[in-house]
Order: structure tokens, then C-alpha cells, then sequence
């Protein structure tokens, strides 16, 4: 898409501004969600009851007593399925309880069954449990290759595969398992593609939708989604089975968690609707739903309704500001307009263009609000940390535009340290632990204001994801340079190797994030860091996953238009059996 240049209407005095802007596809979605019609948004829904029986069915199923090897590895199944069908938040206590008995190694001492194992190995490791990769040294050769006999078992390959993907930095036994693993599955996938000698097509699909998305960078509710699409077929050809008491339950499940975003998504873009954002800001992406679909993926579980309701709309304003800065607004109007909000000063916006006079109103509102809220909940000083957060955003925004406007080209390492704040994670991630009160203390706002390892790792996901695929349409016009180039700048690569270098960037990024979980008992500071705290983190990382995967889905948003209508429109078809 080619850039444009327009001229603004609201110049002051008679200085004609000559504004560098991108043209970005209108909203796909109008009023979609304030017209939904249907069981999705008619009231309480008449499957509560049986979605309450099902899981007390389903509760016993996951506290049942196991003793024998056999038992515990079914176990270990239904703890995945209910991860899969993204049903597991309702157990979490008892998951936990029972993986906690399980990091033993002596129920698998005896075991051959890889399948088993990898299994075993990535449900502790999603929980923040110890498991030794060195559990997988009994399946290779006296060379120290695994064994090529592994090759034609795929349902064990895929678990191994999948189990690499929570390996953390200097684990070369996974690193080996990877290559080994990525391999055979490209082989099987290609084998079995079309209509090539297709001996079970489920397991093939399911090989060729992990390869480019392990279920460690799978969003839970789009997991979900598929998963329960996928026994739905009825199709025989699947590799293992699920209880009809368990799907059933998912499918009221999704549903009835549905009915509650839809709810909170109509109210969301009735009020971005009364902002009039076409009209008051036209130099900025119109992205409202997607912003909902983004934060939905940080969280999804009802009982952060309130963290998504005020996270999205906040995102929103984020939005519109990542534009003013990078698509609109000059220096010269920008280095007022950033010290006005960190003053919360009025006087200081009253000569800049009305859109920006517009967006100093909206960022105002949303952090009274979000100031209200901590307060409420008897943390005042979150609300303190935020604004902090905020502050250092707008600051490295301005720093971007100074950089465009004067035509400087950072280094690598000046352009990480601003573009990593950019990410607006730091500020997004201090905002969700609204919803955690009970694991979110003052020491976990100071914490998370150091910019942990975790942390670090998840915005580098997001910067160096986003710069891959969106760097060229940037460099359209006037603008600061990405990693990119930087890159190609500090080592003279060419540009499909300075690729190839980030995504080894972004795969570290990964294991560090795998590292944090094994750390979760050991935080700094001696902070009781927990899940609730963590996931948000893994799970921005996973959105980017999703995001920017091949293409910017932000700015070419019809990229996402499935994802949306799979978990915000349409309900699950109710064809389990009890």
C-alpha cells in the first residue's frame, strides 16, 4: 500500500504542514456487535444448570484416585484435554494438585512410550514444574542420535515436538529433539498432503497445524475454539477420545463465556462508536474489535471482565496515540502534548489541533478510571505505577518522532531500548493486575517496573515480530527505521539472513519466558510470583503469535476476520453426548 502525504486543516497560524501518513483499510466491523442478535446475546442462558452438573462430572473425573502407571497416564490426558478445550481454569486447584503428584520420575522410569513422557513433560512444564529433559536421553542410539526407529511413530514425534517448545536456554537435548522432530513431521506433513496415501488424515491435519504454531504459542481460546470444532466432526479418525460428558460441557462452556464477551464487546464499541473515530482521528487505524480480540487473548476467564473491559478501551486510546505520534503529528506538537499528559496539564494541548486536544481528553478519562478502580480494590499505588508506565510509552514515542523528524538512524541497540517500550506491554501487563488482587501486591507492581526477564522476553516477541512483517510498508514514508534495518546496518547481512537472525532472537525470547515459569517459587526480590501474574505475559506473546505471524493483521485486520468470527460470533454447535 503506498504511503500518502496530505495536507492538515488544522495548521496553526499559517504554517502549511506537510504531514507524512498511511493509508490503513477501514474497520471491518461497523456495528456489528451492537446489532448481534441471537442466544449469544438473549439473557441468561437455559444450558447454566447442565453446564454446573457437567463439571462436578468433570471435577470427579480430574480428583479420581490413580495408582497404576496406566491410570496416571490417563490422567495425564484429561488434564491436557481440558487444557485443549480451554476448560481447565475451572479446576485449577486440582490440575495443580495433581500434576504437583506426578514430577516424579519414577512413575516413567520404566516406561518406553515417548508419547507418554513428552506429554508429561510439557503439562509440568506449563505448570511451572521441574521436569528434566534428561528423561529423553533413554531414546537415543549409543551415538547420541535419536533413534531413527522413532521416525514412523507420529503421534509420539508430535508430543516430543511439542515438548521442545518449553525448553529453556542450554538445553541442547531439546534442541537436538527439535531438529530431530521438525524433520520426520515435514516429511510425514508433505507425504500426506492432497491426497497422498492418507492413512489417518486427523493426525496429518494435526501435523501440519503444529508445525507453525506448537501448543505453547496457541492463544487458549482459539485453541479451544478448534479443538472442540475438531470432535465435533465426529470423525473416527481421531487419535485419542473424549469423554461425551467432557465435550459437552466444553461446548456450554465456550458458549456461555461467549455470551459474556459479545456483552462486553457491545459495550465496548458502542462507546468507541460515540467517539466518532473515523471523523475525529482519520489518520488512525479504526481497530476496536481487534483490540478486544487482543486483550480477550491476554485473558479470557469470567472473572476478568472488568480487567478486559478497561484494558481494551485503554489499548484503544493506545492505538489512536501510536498513530498521532507515528502517522500524524510532528515534534514540534508532540514534545507538549507528552509533557501534558505526564503533568496532566490542559493549558499545554489548548494550541495543538483538536484531534490532539481530543486524545489528551481520552487518555485523561481512562486513567481517572483506572485510578478509580485500583483504588476500589484497595491498591491505590497501581494505579501510580501505570501512569509511570505510561509516561516512559509517551516519552519513547516522542523520542521516535524526534528521530524521523531530524532523519537520525539509531543504532541497533538505541533502537531496541526505545522500541521495546513501544510495545506498550509494560503498560498493558501493570493495568491486567486489576484483575488479580490476590496475587498482585505492591512488590509485584515494583517488580513488574524493573522490567524482568519475562517481561523482556514478551515485548521482544512482539517488536521483533512486528518489525518483520511490517517494516517495508513503513519505510513507504517518512519513518524511524526498524530492527530491520538497524540490523542490516550494524552487521552489512542481507535482509532474508537479518530475518532469519531475529527469529533466533524470538525463539530465545521464548525460552526465556520457559525459564521465568521454572522460576515462579524463586522471583526476585522474594516475590511470591504466581501464574495469574505470569500468564498475561506468556499470553501478549501468544497474541503477537497470531497478530503478526506473516502478515500485520493490526493494519490488514480482514487477517483476523476468522479468528473473530470463530470466538466472538459464532456459538459452538451443541452435538456432544452426555
Amino acid at each position: 500500500m503506498s504511503a500518502s502525504y496530505s495536507t492538515s486543516d488544522e495548521a496553526a497560524e499559517t504554517t502549511l504542514l506537510i504531514r507524512p501518513t498511511a493509508s490503513y483499510p477501514p474497520t471491518l466491523w461497523v456495528d456489528d456487535f451492537l446489532t448481534l442478535q441471537g442466544d449469544g446475546m438473549n439473557g441468561p442462558s437455559t444450558f447454566e444448570a447442565e453446564h454446573e452438573e457437567l463439571k462436578e462430572i468433570v471435577r470427579r473425573m480430574v480428583t479420581a484416585a490413580t495408582s497404576a502407571v496406566e491410570h496416571k497416564d490417563q490422567k495425564l490426558r484429561l488434564i491436557d484435554d481440558l487444557q485443549h478445550l480451554g476448560v481447565s481454569y475451572h479446576f485449577e486447584g486440582e490440575i495443580e494438585a495433581e500434576l504437583l503428584n506426578m514430577t516424579s520420575t519414577d512413575m516413567l522410569s520404566d516406561s518406553n512410550d515417548l508419547n507418554s513422557i513428552a506429554i508429561w513433560f510439557r503439562l509440568l512444564r506449563q505448570q511451572g514444574l521441574n521436569a528434566s529433559p534428561d528423561i529423553f536421553e533413554k531414546f537415543k542410539d549409543g551415538e547420541g542420535n535419536f533413534l531413527v526407529s522413532l521416525a514412523s511413530d507420529v503421534p509420539s514425534l508430535l508430543s516430543l515436538y511439542e515438548a521442545c517448545f518449553l525448553a529453556i536456554p542450554g538445553e541442547d537435548i531439546l534442541d537436538q529433539a527439535l531438529a530431530f522432530t521438525t524433520q520426520h513431521l515435514d516429511s510425514y506433513a508433505s507425504n500426506h498432503s492432497g491426497g497422498n496415501n492418507i492413512m489417518n488424515p486427523k493426525l496429518a491435519e494435526e501435523v501440519r497445524f503444529a508445525l507453525p504454531r506448537p501448543i505453547r504459542k496457541r492463544l487458549p481460546r482459539l485453541e479451544a475454539r478448534r479443538f472442540i470444532d475438531t470432535f465435533n466432526m465426529d470423525d473416527q479418525s481421531s487419535s485419542h477420545d473424549i469423554s461425551g460428558s467432557l465435550l459437552r460441557f466444553a461446548q456450554l462452556d465456550f458458549n456461555i463465556v461467549q455470551r459474556l464477551h459479545q456483552e462486553e464487546l457491545r459495550e465496548i464499541q458502542q462507546w468507541w462508536v460515540d467517539l466518532d473515530v473515523a471523523t475525529n482521528f482519520k489518520y488512525a487505524r479504526d481497530r476496536i474489535v481487534e483490540c478486544y480480540l487482543w486483550i480477550m487473548g491476554m485473558y479470557f476467564e469470567p472473572k476478568y471482565s472488568q480487567g478486559r473491559r478497561l484494558l481494551t478501551k485503554l489499548i484503544a486510546v493506545m492505538s489512536l496515540g501510536d498513530d498521532t505520534y507515528d502517522n500524524y503529528a510532528t515534534y514540534e506538537e508532540l514534545a507538549p502534548f507528552t509533557e501534558a499528559i505526564e503533568k496532566w496539564d490542559i493549558d499545554l494541548v489548548t494550541n495543538l489541533p483538536e484531534c490532539m486536544q481530543k486524545l489528551y481528553a481520552l487518555y485523561r478519562y481512562r486513567f481517572d478510571e483506572i485510578e478509580d478502580a485500583f483504588a476500589a480494590g484497595g491498591r491505590p499505588f497501581g494505579a501510580v505505577y501505570a501512569k509511570k508506565a505510561l509516561d516512559t510509552l509517551l516519552k519513547a514515542y516522542l523520542m521516535e518522532a524526534k528521530w524521523r523528524d531530524e532523519d537520525y538512524r539509531p543504532n541497533l541497540e538505541e533502537y531496541m531500548q526505545v522500541s521495546l517500550v513501544t510495545t506498550c506491554f509494560t503498560v498493558l501487563t501493570t493495568v491486567s493486575f486489576l484483575a488479580v488482587p490476590e496475587a498482585a501486591t505492591e512488590d509485584t507492581f515494583h517488580w513488574i517496573s524493573t522490567d524482568p526477564t519475562v517481561l523482556v522476553a514478551s515485548k521482544t516477541v512482539c517488536r521483533l515480530m512486528d518489525d518483520i512483517v511490517s517494516h517495508k510498508f513503513e519505510q513507504e514514508r517518512k519513518h524511524v527505521p526498524s530492527a530491520v534495518e538497524c540490523y542490516v546496518d550494524k552487521t552489512g547481512l542481507s535482509e532474508e539472513k537479518v530475518v532469519g537472525v531475529l527469529n533466533e532472537q524470538i525463539a530465545k525470547a521464548w525460552k526465556d519466558m520457559n525459564k521465568e515459569y521454572l522460576m515462579m517459587n524463586r522471583p526476585p526480590n522474594g516475590m511470591a510470583t504466581n501464574k495469574p501474574i505470569l500468564d498475561p505475559m506468556l499470553n501478549l506473546a501468544r497474541v503477537i503469535d497470531v497478530i503478526y505471524k506473516e502478515d500485520d493483521g493490526f493494519r490488514n485486520s480482514h487477517l483476523l476476520k476468522h479468528y473473530v468470527v470463530s470466538v466472538l460470533q459464532e456459538p459452538v454447535s451443541l452435538v456432544g453426548h452426555v
